[in-house]
């Protein structure tokens, strides 16, 4: 509880455009009850310009957390 998990993945439409899609995923308490639920939630869908080395996807990366308001809850 109260801990975020992310995941992304790079791909490329036929037309060689490069996109990263980033989710998130927590496990929320479901209201009025003890059970838990697992959510996800669509971060971002961003088309990638520049190089894809480490050094840019991390920059990319923490910009996308920082637009969606969820980089304090990286660890």
């Amino acid at each position: 509880m109260g801990q975020v998990s992310f995941t992304a993945d790079i791909w490329s439409y036929p037309n060689h455009r490069p996109h990263l899609g980033m989710t998130a995923h927590w496990i929320a308490k479901v209201e009025g009850t003890t059970s838990l639920q697992l959510k996800a939630s669509l971060i971002a869908f961003h088309h990638l310009r520049g190089n894809h080395d480490g050094e840019s996807l991390a920059s990319t990366i923490v910009h996308l957390l920082d637009r969606a308001g969820v980089t304090a809850k990286v660890r």
